[in-house]
Parts: structure tokens; C-alpha cells; sequence
């Protein structure tokens, strides 16, 4: 078992292409369910829009179930797409979703890898990370302000996309001066920043991006929180290898599927970075993004993982693409009974 390892839960909301969406929001929270009474640290709801990899898009409201749902798990986006965002009206958001869930949430933040999904959104390419950046900038102005000026204060912002003029902040975060936050996809501006991020990449690998990572790091964490450096993985564990190889082959070519459809029908073909690899388990499983496996291969990766990796948390995802509710219950407690302690 990995004793010393934290586990973290990744969820797309991928729609399975056959399960009614009403019923599929409801097995997703069962699954967060699960994962909190199973002792995992974190639970993770990415964003995005106008694709079957996400059928919950409004991601506070699927957070703000979640929390509901759940008492011990850190709550927290992986990411909210600031550029599509109004700042103060997210900035309001997450200041009640931290009461919610009384002081459980992190925030992941970042401009999105889907250069489709901008162009619905009416955000130019060329904006995408300057907007990230002034709203990102814009929101954290707002927590700091209220946090040491107190309720009522008078929130002033003049910025190239969004400005405020004497907006009365009378909401604040629960936690001061804002929750933890999470970049992933930009290890440098994690590191300068002191903010927790997903490192990519096989075991091998990971070392040497945990130690550039502690190279450029901040002092002290942002907000005063200590960063988390994590990674992601895709998994399926079944009573078998070849059960678990075949499930994840399917449920791979669905995610890719899901992944990439906008960049077909934009003709952005092929995008210059996708995590499916367009579809090729091969590549997947030799960067260790997905793993298939029986319970107990399962345990002895992650006590190689837990000895070589430099890493003390880990990201898991097992539900995406066609996999079924069964399939993903079946792959976190047979995960959880073999590799987690307690």
C-alpha cells in the first residue's frame, strides 16, 4: 500500500453516450461520494463547453452539488476558463462556494487548451492568455482588498478587458485571503507564483520537473498555502489485466473522440497538443496516462511511484470516455482497497 501518497479525484463529466444526463450528474456525485468516504484529498471538475467531454459546463453549479455531497474532500476546479468569465461575477461565485463548503475550496485557473471553444466564446487567440491573466489579476485584487478592508469596502479596477469603479465587496472568501489555487499546464508561472500544479509526464520524468519546479519556486505560497505538485492519471482496475486493457482501449478512442471533435469541425486539424495523443493508447500507456491493470499491479506501481517520483499526491481519473458508472465504481474501490491506506 502507499501509505504516504495522497490521492486526488479528476472529473470531466464526459458524456458515456448512452445514460440519460439527469442519471449520469447523479452516478458522478455518487462516484465524488465514494472518493470522499474513501479518504481521498481533493476532488477536480474541469471546464469545457460545447463538446461531449463535459456535460456539466456551468461548473459552480456542479461544484456547489458536489460540496454538498461531500465533507472531508478539498473541492476545487481543474480549471475555471477565466477568459469567458465576468471577473466580479466569478469573483462572487467563488466567494460563495468557499462558504459552502467552509473553506474547502481550491481554485484552478487558466485560458483552456481548446482554441474552438474560445471562438464560440468570442475570445480572441491572441487575448486568451493577456485576459487570463487580468482577470486572474482582477479577482485576487478583489480578495485581498476585502480581506484587509473588510465588507463594504469599495473595489477600484482599471484593466485593458474589465475595469470597476467603486463596487461595494460585500461578500468575502472564507479563507484568507483567498483558497488555494492551481495552475496546471504552465510549470514556470506555478512555481513563480507558489501555486500547485499538475505535473505531465511518466514516472521517470517527474523528478526533474519537481526539482525545476522547486528552482523557480515562490518562498511562501500564495494566499500563505502551500503548493501541491500532483499528476494525472486515467485508470481502469479489473479483476483482470485483459478486462481492464480492453475496457480502457475502448473508453481511450470515446475521450479522444470527445477531446478533439471541435478541432475537426473548425479545421483545426491536427491540434497542436491534446492529452488523448489522438487516440493512440500506445502513447498513453507508455507515458503512463493511462494505466490499466489488476488491483494488485495497481499497488506495486504506485509503491514504485511513491519511492521514485519526488511526488506525495497523486490525480486519478476513472471515469472518461465511454467508461460506465459500474465500470468507474468498480475501478476506484478495487483501487482504493489495494493501494490506499486507512
Amino acid at each position: 500500500m502507499s501509505c504516504h501518497l495522497q490521492f486526488g479525484l479528476f472529473d470531466q463529466l464526459e458524456n458515456d453516450g448512452s445514460t440519460p444526463i439527469g442519471t449520469q450528474y447523479r452516478e458522478h456525485l455518487e462516484l465524488a461520494r465514494m472518493a470522499d468516504q474513501a479518504g481521498f484529498s481533493h476532488w477536480f471538475k474541469s471546464e469545457h463547453h460545447h463538446v461531449p467531454l463535459d456535460i456539466a459546463p456551468s461548473i459552480n453549479v456542479f461544484l456547489s452539488a458536489v460540496i454538498q455531497e461531500t465533507s472531508n474532500m478539498r473541492i476545487s476546479s481543474l480549471v475555471h476558463l477565466l477568459p469567458f468569465y465576468d471577473p466580479m461575477r466569478l469573483y462572487e461565485e467563488l466567494c460563495m462556494l468557499d462558504h459552502l463548503s467552509e473553506g474547502r475550496l481550491d481554485v484552478g485557473f487558466g485560458k483552456g487548451i481548446s482554441p474552438p471553444e474560445q471562438i464560440l466564446w468570442g475570445v480572441p487567440r491572441d487575448e486568451a492568455s493577456s485576459r487570463t491573466e487580468e482577470a486572474l489579476d482582477y479577482i485576487l485584487s478583489a480578495m485581498e482588498l476585502v480581506a484587509k478592508e473588510g465588507l463594504g469596502c469599495l473595489f477600484n479596477y482599471e484593466g485593458t478587458y474589465w475595469s470597476a469603479a467603486d463596487h461595494p465587496l460585500e461578500i468575502s472568501p472564507y479563507q484568507d485571503p483567498h483558497p488555494p489555487l492551481w495552475r496546471p499546464g504552465a510549470l514556470a508561472t506555478a512555481a513563480q507564483m507558489g501555486v500547485s500544479t499538475i505535473i505531465p509526464g511518466p514516472m521517470k520524468s517527474i523528478p526533474e520537473r519537481v526539482e525545476a519546479y522547486r528552482q523557480q519556486q515562490k518562498p511562501e505560497g500564495a494566499g500563505g498555502h502551500t503548493p501541491t505538485l500532483s499528476t494525472l492519471r486515467r485508470i481502469v482496475v479489473a479483476p483482470t489485466e485483459a478486462e481492464a486493457v480492453k475496457i480502457a482501449e475502448r473508453a481511450w478512442a470515446t475521450f479522444d473522440a470527445n477531446l478533439t471533435k471541435l478541432f475537426r469541425e473548425y479545421d483545426l486539424w491536427p491540434p497542436t497538443m491534446v492529452p488523448s495523443f489522438l487516440g493512440d493508447t500506445e502513447q498513453a500507456f507508455a507515458t503512463e496516462s493511462l494505466l490499466a491493470g489488476t488491483p494488485m499491479q495497481m499497488a506495486e506501481y504506485f509503491e514504485r511511484f511513491e519511492q521514485d517520483s519526488g511526488l506525495t499526491h497523486v490525480t486519478l481519473c476513472p471515469a472518461f470516455g465511454s467508461i460506465t458508472a459500474t465500470e468507474a465504481r468498480t475501478s476506484l474501490e478495487l483501487f482504493s482497497d489495494a493501494v490506499m491506506c486507512g
